[in-house]
């Protein structure tokens, strides 16, 4: 298993993500949305890996929905930083990390692969997810 670590800037969110795979077969994504774009997310996730997730000041944590409204994107109250994304379906909890928040940050010659999910339906984007996304082993609020 490989493990990489994130957080935000200021470390209120932070989590541990373990992988089956290295990032040079995992891959990055930077979705084309505004939203992703704006925030120069490259995120990655393994269906075969586990996310356990900190929240460290509960009150500064921001839960932004837009879309369709079945993804909470997780994001820092205090620095600003968006840290993951989280869709549960059928009471389990599945997530991307964005990669850029981990430390140490990825190499930058890693190839990203840019991605459009804007043709999507709900139902093909949860069925994106449940196979691509990472299973939630843990979600503690401190």
């Amino acid at each position: 298993m490989e493990r990489f670590e994130g957080r935000c800037h200021c470390g209120n969110l932070s989590f541990v993500f373990e992988t089956s795979a290295g990032l040079n077969e995992l891959g990055l994504r930077a979705c084309q949305c505004s939203f992703c774009r704006a925030h120069n997310a490259q995120t990655t996730s393994d269906p075969n890996g586990v996310v356990h997730f900190s929240v460290h000041e509960p009150e500064l944590l921001s839960r932004y929905r837009m879309g369709h409204g079945i993804t909470d994107f997780l994001i820092c109250a205090r620095c600003g930083v968006f840290v993951a994304a989280m869709m549960e379906h059928g009471g389990t909890q599945l997530m991307t990390v964005n990669a850029n928040v981990f430390r140490p940050c990825p190499p930058r010659n890693l190839s990203v692969n840019r991605v459009d999910y804007s043709t999507e339906s709900v139902d093909q984007r949860i069925a994106r997810r449940r196979l691509r996304w990472t299973p939630v082993r843990a979600f503690k609020m401190a």
